[in-house]
């Protein structure tokens, strides 16, 4: 090993956290910039707003970041606990074997928690793919476009970002029909239905509940609007069990796991049971896209999945039902983004969102800028907002993009777990901050 990059010689253990070797990183899809200061933890976390305490007392990072997300404390001390001898069965979840039965009462265990936490009725199916939400982009398009529906459009409602990554997706399959879609791609509102160009016999419709770019959220989705028997797909990567979805009226919701349930490595996967069919199928179908595939599988079970991420996640769910599960969670959503949205709302205009409808306003993200965002005054007032938070106190993933402005903006993650202590350290840097810089 002495010769393996990454390892000391006359000790053969890993290069320490440094300075030097941190101003080197790079990723094969980085952005620009990466989160979080190259100071150590230890050294920012004398300062109060830098952190928030846990349970036991401990310090905790200001994580604000939209994947991988925070995940309750709790649930990671217990797995920290169980990792190595998982279930009492001799092995840890990341060296079980597929074919064994611990490995199979793990899956079970993540469906049934899954299921009673979002009360999925049992004409769907669950399923956890691997490859995350961004194999689905591919797999919806493969399992419905096809077959049956052959030459029909898709529709996809246009929403932000991740609707735009779905769409551009589907494209490579497929006629698709972009419903609603801005022309200028900012996407801060979205028009009634009764504006949308639905292509009435399309294969398909699908949406995105919330887009985390600008802060865009869709709570009450229009149903009527959609042609009957045309099946509803949702990615509902972002806000999957922080309010009451009715899932009954969704013949296909998926959701990365990475958001809100576990660590990331698989997708979430609720589909019709009728859905799941070589009828409409492509016959050109990649295998870890086949939903047919995995679903005659034993156990649902065709190839090696994630299980470590699949295990974290059952412990998730369960720990969200002993919380009070999904009223729990909303009322928490409401508190913690109504705590952002009253600061911002009540600044006279020194923050802004860029979603200003309540009904679209999300309470996964709050996006802002200061003032216009653009004067050379208020674009410094923004940079000096984002150094302050990621280099001094060591906020993660507190930039965000900049929304058609020429210049970042500040945006604010908060999924599921989020302790609302986090984001009152937030709200009062923000109050803190504009009392400094408000002339």
């Amino acid at each position: 090993f002495s010769s393996v990059k990454g390892f000391q010689e006359s000790t053969l253990l890993p290069i320490p956290y440094t300075h030097n070797n941190m101003s080197n990183l790079h990723a094969a899809n980085a952005p620009s910039h990466v989160a979080g200061t190259k100071k150590p933890f230890t050294e920012l976390n004398s300062h109060p707003m830098s952190h928030t305490t846990g349970p036991n007392g401990d310090k905790r990072a200001i994580n604000l970041c939209a994947g991988q997300a925070a995940l309750p404390q709790e649930v990671l001390e217990r797995a920290s606990k169980e990792f190595v001898n998982t279930d009492g069965s001799g092995t840890s979840v990341c060296e079980m074997g597929y074919r064994t039965q611990p490995f199979h009462r793990i899956m079970e265990r993540a469906e049934t928690s899954f299921r009673k936490l979002l009360n999925i009725p049992d004409t769907h199916e669950v399923h956890f793919f691997n490859g995350g939400a961004t194999l689905q982009f591919a797999a919806v398009p493969l399992n419905l476009m096809g077959g049956e529906n052959e030459g029909k459009a898709a529709n996809y409602l246009m929403s932000g970002h991740w609707s735009e990554k779905a769409r551009n997706e589907a494209m490579q399959f497929g006629t698709i029909n972009e419903v609603a879609k801005d022309p200028a791609g900012l996407y801060f509102s979205i028009p009634p239905s009764a504006e949308w160009n639905t292509d009435r016999d399309g294969a398909y419709f699908h949406y995105t509940s919330a887009d985390t770019r600008q802060g865009l959220e869709i709570r009450d989705f229009e149903f009527d609007a959609i042609p009957e028997g045309m099946p509803i797909v949702c990615d509902a990567s972002a806000n999957l069990g922080s309010f009451n979805m009715d899932i009954a009226k969704h013949d296909v919701i998926y959701s990365a796991s990475h958001k809100n349930f576990s660590c990331s490595g698989i997708c979430y996967a609720i589909i019709r049971k009728d859905l799941i069919t070589r009828k409409n199928q492509m016959k050109a179908m990649p295998t870890m896209c086949n939903w047919v595939k995995f679903q005659e599988a034993p156990n649902k079970i065709y190839n090696v999945p994630v299980l470590t991420a699949v295990w974290l996640g059952a412990m998730v769910c369960e720990w969200m039902i002993e919380k009070g599960g999904v009223p729990y969670f909303e009322k928490l959503a409401i508190e913690r983004s109504n705590l952002l949205y009253n600061c911002i709302d009540s600044s006279g205009g020194f923050y802004r969102t860029f979603v200003t409808d309540e009904k679209f306003r999300s309470r996964m993200q709050v996006v802002f800028t200061i003032k216009t965002g653009t004067d050379d005054a208020d674009v410094k007032l923004v940079e000096e907002f984002l150094r302050e938070t990621n280099d001094d106190l060591g906020w993660l993933d507190i930039r965000s993009h900049p929304l058609g402005l020429g210049h970042d903006v500040i945006r604010v993650t908060m999924y599921n777990h989020q302790p609302i202590e986090a984001i009152t350290v937030v709200r009062d840097f923000m109050v803190q901050f504009m009392e400094k810089n408000r002339n």
